[in-house]
This record gives C-alpha cells, sequence and structure tokens, in this order.
C-alpha cells in the first residue's frame, strides 16, 4: 500500500480576480467551463460565482452519477440525479476524462438540445479530441420541479479500451429567483470500467500478506493474489467513492472478484498480475482455499482453481514505503513520511501503519470503514531500538480510518534514541512484525 501526497494545481482564481467584476446574475443558459470541480482544472466549480452558501455541498443535498460499463466506441446513457429539498431550478456540467491521464478527454457527448457541449476555450463542440463539457442551456432547467433535477446525457465511448474512465460533475440547485443568490452548488465523481468480457482463465501464483508478502494471512487482513492474467486490458482498477456499496469497498472491481474459503471478499485493487483484497473477519485457522472469478455473476463467469493459502489468527506487518523505512507519519506533520521526506526527532508523537492485527472492538464487517476510534481487540506490545514502550507512550492502536483493514499505531518515541535507522517490531499474540522495518530518527 502505498500513500500518494499530491497538490493541487493552481487555480484560475488570480485571473478570475483580476478582471472586471462579474455582473450580479446566474449562467442559466450553462456556466463557464471548467466548473466541474475537477482537480486537474484547477478545481473551480459553480460556487465562483453562486458564492451564497460556499464551499460545494453545504447544503442539504446531493448530486449523482449513475452509469452503466461502457463498451468500446459505444453510445451510453448516463444519468446526473440532483436533490434538494430547497430548490425549483436545476443545472450542472459534466467532463469525462481517462483516469490514466485526467489531462485528457475520454469519449465525445453528444449535441442535443436542450444541452450543450462547449470546448475549454468557450468554443461550442466539435472540440476536435479537445476537453469537452456538457451542461445544461436555461431550456432544460426544469423551473419550478421541486425536490429533485435529473439530466440524461449521451455519451460515445473511444474507440478502443482505455480502463477507467472519470467523470466529473457539478450541479446547481437553485432556488429560481434568476440571481446567483441563495442556491446551492454540488459536486461528485465516479468511475466507468469496460463491459466484463474477459475469457482466459486466469491461475494464481501465491497468496500473502498486502504489506510484508509473507505467505501467512489473517482475518481482516489485507492481502495480495498474484498471477493472472486478470483484467483483460492491461489497465490496473483502484476502488474509488463511487463503487462503494452501503459505504463498503466493493466485491467485484474491474470485473473481477475473489473467494477465500468460500466467502467473497472486498477487493480494492486489480492489475493484470496482482489483485488487492481484504480477508474476510470470520474465516477459521488453517489451509484455505483462494479462488479468482472473472465476470463474477454472469452468464460468462471464468473461475480460475483454487489456490491453498495459510490463515492464523494474526499476520502482522508493517506497510513500509521503500525497502525498510515503515509508513509512518510525524503527528506534527501529516504530509511528512519518515525516511523518505525527512527523520523524526527522540520523543516526538509519529503513526506507524500496518495490517493483519486481528480483530477490533466494535467488530467491523470485511470492507467497512471504522467511523471513529476502533482498538485491537488484543494487546500489542512494541519495540522500538530494543526499548519496550510503556502503555502511556502507547496512545492508539487500533484500526485506521484511511482504509478497511489498515491498523494505524501512534506511539510516542523513547528520548534516549540515537540518530539512524531505528528497529521497530509489534507483538500481538505469538506472532511480531517482519525483520528489517525502521524508523529515520535524527537527534
Amino acid at each position: 500500500m502505498r500513500k500518494h501526497v499530491s497538490g493541487v494545481p493552481v487555480s484560475v482564481w488570480a485571473f478570475l480576480l483580476g478582471v472586471a467584476p462579474l455582473p450580479l446574475y446566474g449562467f442559466s443558459s450553462g456556466p463557464p467551463p471548467l466548473r466541474t470541480g475537477a482537480a486537474v482544472d484547477g478545481g473551480l466549480n459553480c460556487t465562483a460565482c453562486h458564492r451564497t452558501f460556499a464551499p460545494a455541498n453545504s447544503g442539504k443535498g446531493n448530486i449523482s452519477i449513475t452509469s452503466a460499463s461502457y463498451t468500446p466506441g459505444a453510445k451510453l446513457n448516463i444519468l446526473i440525479t440532483l436533490q434538494d429539498p430547497d430548490a425549483q431550478r436545476w443545472g450542472f456540467q459534466l467532463t469525462a476524462r481517462l483516469r490514466s491521464d485526467e489531462t485528457k478527454e475520454a469519449g465525445t457527448f453528444t449535441v442535443a438540445a436542450p444541452l450543450r457541449v462547449r470546448c475549454e476555450n468557450g468554443d461550442n463542440a466539435p472540440c476536435g479530441g479537445g476537453k469537452e463539457f456538457i451542461e445544461h442551456t436555461a431550456a432544460a432547467t426544469q423551473v419550478g420541479t421541486r425536490n429533485q433535477g435529473s439530466f440524461t446525457i449521451e455519451w460515445t465511448a473511444p474507440e478502443q479500451d482505455v480502463g477507467e474512465i472519470v467523470l466529473y460533475a457539478a450541479g446547481n440547485a437553485a432556488n429560481g429567483d434568476g440571481t446567483p443568490n441563495g442556491d446551492h452548488i454540488y459536486t461528485t465523481s465516479a468511475v466507468i470500467r469496460p463491459a466484463c468480457t474477459l475469457t482466459q482463465k486466469p491461475a494464481i501464483k501465491g497468496v500473502t500478506d498486502a504489506a510484508s508478502f509473507q505467505s501467512t494471512i489473517s482475518p481482516n487482513s489485507l492481502i495480495s493474489v498474484f498471477g493472472g492474467p486478470f483484467p483483460g486490458s492491461g489497465y490496473s482498477y483502484s476502488a474509488y467513492a463511487s463503487d462503494l456499496a452501503a459505504g463498503r469497498w466493493p466485491t467485484s472491481l474491474g470485473c473481477v472478484a475473489v473467494e477465500i474459503g468460500g466467502q467473497r471478499v472486498p477487493v480494492f485493487f486489480v492489475s493484470q498480475g496482482q489483485i488487492n483484497a481484504q480477508a474476510p473477519p470470520s474465516i477459521a485457522t488453517g489451509p484455505a482455499d483462494v479462488t479468482v472469478i472473472l465476470n463474477p455473476g454472469a452468464p460468462n463467469e471464468v473461475r480460475s482453481l483454487a489456490a491453498k493459502t495459510q490463515v492464523a489468527n494474526h499476520s502482522p506487518a508493517f506497510f513500509q514505503v521503500d525497502s525498510k523505512h515503515i509508513a509512518a507519519v510525524d503527528a506534527s506533520n501529516q504530509n511528512l513520511i519518515i525516511g523518505v521526506q525527512g527523520a523524526a526527532k527522540p520523543g516526538d508523537i509519529v503513526t506507524m501503519f500496518g495490517t493483519g492485527f486481528g480483530g477490533a472492538a466494535p467488530p467491523l464487517a470485511a470492507g467497512e470503514f471504522p467511523s471513529g476510534p476502533t482498538p485491537l481487540h488484543d494487546p500489542v506490545t512494541v519495540v522500538v531500538g530494543g526499548i519496550t514502550l510503556a502503555l502511556a507512550d502507547l496512545s492508539y492502536a487500533g484500526l485506521s480510518p484511511w482504509a478497511p483493514g489498515v491498523c494505524q499505531f501512534n506511539i510516542r518515541l523513547p528520548a534516549s534514541l540515537p540518530s539512524g535507522d531505528i528497529a521497530v517490531k509489534i507483538r500481538i499474540g505469538s506472532a511480531e512484525t517482519q525483520d528489517g522495518a525502521v524508523l529515520a530518527v535524527s537527534r
């Protein structure tokens, strides 16, 4: 598991604030381009004009995107739905991007009244392969319609399988007074993927924990399944917010599912040679069968031969950001990855991340995100540089809000530590984390 730390591109706010004042009316004929909230476009949305309830998503409603999988070169209807109990006029803007390079347009929108398609420079489509933005016109705003407005958009997929496509949308739930005042702006995004037409039977070469890649797994732990081929296009797929089912990771991703001990498990990453998933909380210890299923639930479903994995009560392991340094952050700077961007100091409080530490209290279902502090069920012992930490120096040992199956340990480093790469171990039950995992320390 890797932590990605990325900034937001510089927006065009400086330009907007430097020109003549905007007139005090809304864009009933459609907003300017680049207002979907996509970070790659500067993150602007319609609160640039409809400022009363800024920031976006401050109201009682929401915006959603509903779409089926795409078939290369085929047309597909995408549904945009806005809900707000205080609104009675509706507007939107939508763009489609390659997830592999979000600066590039994915497919084309059909130009059909009462909607319009605009290019990045403000011209009407066609955009010659450039960024497209489909949006409302005055005739499409459904004046007087209360509680909910919706728009059906026809989109043509790229001619070839391009992997995941991200849809970004901003919506205006307006009060209908013809001004930009009193309106609520909502933003969302969703991922669509190719239709499930995989045919080649996959083979499993190994099943490991997803942190140290050791051959034993445990209940609730994150795991990796190696082999393939898994998705047919060669692209990778990662679980996205729109993939969550009842707030949990999906049990099928990129036309791929996994069963462990006969139980379908949450999947959060798929590439041609690797699947990352979460082991079920109720799996029994001992040997267990693992099966990969392509096109799950479809008439063309394809199953691999079962492979064996070993399940123990605990399989503790640190995530590492390189071959040795533990994935950890300094409490004073949550973007500081210790050992890669700097070093901790003796006496600092740091947070380390791992998996395979068993159940927690209260127990969570597989794929479920913690909603608050969720301590581990079993006690742990933390040893830093040969020093066993006192309980007072271990402020939290439990599930992390980052993702299901991820555990975090908030510790205070001993004040006597020397400078250098300091070995860290966590013991739970009869198991302990991998050898060679270190934190960088500098006095």
